[in-house]
């Protein structure tokens, strides 16, 4: 079928409302669209015209009717989708309830990292803290999960209760059901059973089919796994924008990397770096493989410290809690993370820099065509920057190559306003620059990613002095503005350098349109929202850059 020109897809998209039928429910308006486009009655970009982004979503998501159900608690719809299940407070609960052959849906104060494995156990998650970029919210996304967080009307009373605002309460064993696409907690299941997911593989090969040969930005894949990738790249990811080296390390490998971060320079963080190293070396060499010739961003560690660190109430070590308390900060996201901490304990930089070079060795070795990217986060001075490139480069001479051998490039994460504004010097330095969008958001904001979106935005959202929480949906006032300077001020320095951007807001539609008209190359996103975002940089593609605001 011949792609229909940008210049007539405005004509095209009018022409497509009036004669496609009216959609009643995410599978059959898409289903309804494929149908057409399979008859030949409309083209490709007739049928990417004629998709709604939201009702894809839904196509692709568990669904069902809770209008009978009654509502305890509501909050934040940060993952889509809806299940049922068994109510339970801990993680270590939902490994059992799994166990025992039961569905759980976990609800948590927030998530921490140790709480993985209950993640991975869950059918929805619940925490009543958090916002859009919480550590829950960020991994049921990658997982899959429905998910709400930040309740604004419920509260976790004792252990295992959770009082909604009218009084009544859920309690451990209850039955729920979780609806991830509007931020709801219901008591009981649906009547009718969960639409199942059958027929995604058809709508996802469609949908690619279509995709294929349109204009767009590049969409890459957040995955911190070799399976993660794969994933993405079978839903038509280009490569791995994002592959966050903290996440390696979640649930019962989190000791590893506690052991690391309280250990004093000694044999006990001798052993524990080689721990380290092991094991990012073959998580390293998987995800190269599965990713075989495309990009690879491998992003130094990058956690708030506390998260790895134990609670200091619960040690009777006078020792360790010394320790604890020496390492503790008063505003971790401020504080000493990403390259900072690299810096601080640059054997931890050297470690995870050794394994990156050694996987990929072993994969070239192996016939593969592994393509790395060393990403330093937190960037707030091009002098850390350089500092990690030394270290690049003295870990190859130990191994008898230079870094110029190795394919492996490097890249400077922009969170920091400091960061954006020295973008022309940084640019100087790297390969390529990737905009994180949730940092960016909360530093330019001056909000906290964990709590705004609790109670200050809501308010404000009503009060009219926001249409939309920037963690939501990008600030194309603010935010964008930062970006469009970072891509002017990078590309008068280094013409051909990549530039791509990776945060939850965006992978939003209007985020989208406003990247692909600022010149970004490519935008890094969770694997379940790889198509929608493909959608949305092809009916950018489509519309040209007078389509983005």
């Amino acid at each position: 079928m011949p792609l229909t020109t940008p210049t007539t897809t405005a004509d095209q998209v009018v022409e497509t409302a009036r004669t496609l039928p009216a959609p009643v429910g995410g599978r059959v308006s898409v289903e309804s669209i494929a149908a057409r486009h399979a008859s030949g009655e409309i083209s490709s970009a007739q049928a990417v015209a004629a998709l709604d982004p939201h009702e894809l979503e839904r196509s692709l998501t568990l669904t069902a009717d809770v209008s009978g159900l009654a509502t305890v608690a509501r909050g934040l719809a940060v993952s889509p989708g809806v299940a049922s299940g068994v109510l339970v407070f801990s993680a270590k609960a939902a490994m059992v309830a799994r166990e025992d052959g039961l569905a759980p849906v976990l609800v948590l104060p927030e998530s921490r990292p140790e709480d993985l494995p209950g993640l991975l156990a869950a059918e929805a998650v619940v925490t009543e803290r958090g916002g859009q970029t919480a550590h829950a919210a960020v991994v049921a996304r990658a997982l899959s999960l429905p998910s709400v967080a930040g309740l604004m009307d419920g509260v976790i009373v004792g252990a295992e209760r959770l009082r909604g605002a009218r009084g009544d309460a859920l309690v451990a064993g209850d039955i729920v059901t979780v609806d991830g696409s509007t931020g709801t907690v219901y008591r009981g299941r649906p009547a009718e059973p969960l639409a199942n997911r059958t027929g995604n593989t058809e709508v996802l090969r469609w949908l690619d089919a279509v995709l294929a040969d349109l204009p767009g930005l590049a969409v890459q894949v957040n995955a911190d796994s070799a399976a993660a990738a794969a994933q993405g790249r079978a839903l038509g990811a280009v490569g791995v924008g994002l592959c966050r080296i903290e996440h390696i390390f979640l649930g019962d490998r989190r000791p590893l990397l506690e052991r690391v971060l309280i250990a004093r320079p000694g044999p006990e963080l001798t052993e524990g770096l080689a721990e380290v190293y092991a094991v990012l070396r073959g998580e390293f060499t998987e995800l190269l493989v599965a990713m075989d010739g495309s990009k690879v961003a491998i992003r130094l560690l990058d956690p708030p410290r506390h998260e790895f660190l134990p609670d200091v109430a619960a040690v009777a070590d006078d020792g360790l809690r010394a320790t604890l308390n020496r390492l503790r900060e008063h505003n971790p996201m401020l504080g000493v993370r990403g390259v900072r901490l690299g810096i601080l304990v640059p054997a931890l930089t050297v470690a995870q820099i050794q394994a990156l070079v050694d996987a990929t060795l072993a994969a070239r070795r192996a016939g593969h065509d592994p393509r790395p990217e060393l990403l330093v986060p937190m960037v707030s001075t091009p002098a850390e920057v350089d500092l990690v490139r030394r270290l690049l480069d003295d870990v190859c001479a130990q191994v008898g190559v230079t870094a110029a051998e190795l394919p492996i490039t490097v890249g400077a994460m922009i969170e920091t306003p400091r960061a954006a504004l020295l973008a022309a010097r940084l640019a100087e330095r790297v390969d390529a620059i990737s905009l994180g969008t949730n940092d960016l958001t909360a530093l330019l904001w001056g909000l906290s990613r964990d709590d705004a979106d609790r109670q200050l935005l809501p308010a404000y959202r009503d009060l009219g002095v926001v249409e939309h929480s920037p963690f939501e949906r990008l600030d194309l006032d603010g935010v964008g503005t930062v970006i469009r300077q970072v891509v002017r001020d990078a590309r008068e320095i280094r013409p051909d350098i990549r530039i791509g951007v990776c945060g939850e807001q965006a992978a939003e539609a209007s985020a989208v349109s406003f990247l692909a008209a600022v010149g970004v190359d490519y935008i890094s996103c969770a694997a379940p929202r790889v198509p929608l975002v493909r959608l949305a940089a092809a009916r950018q593609g489509l519309r040209g850059p007078e389509g983005a605001r």
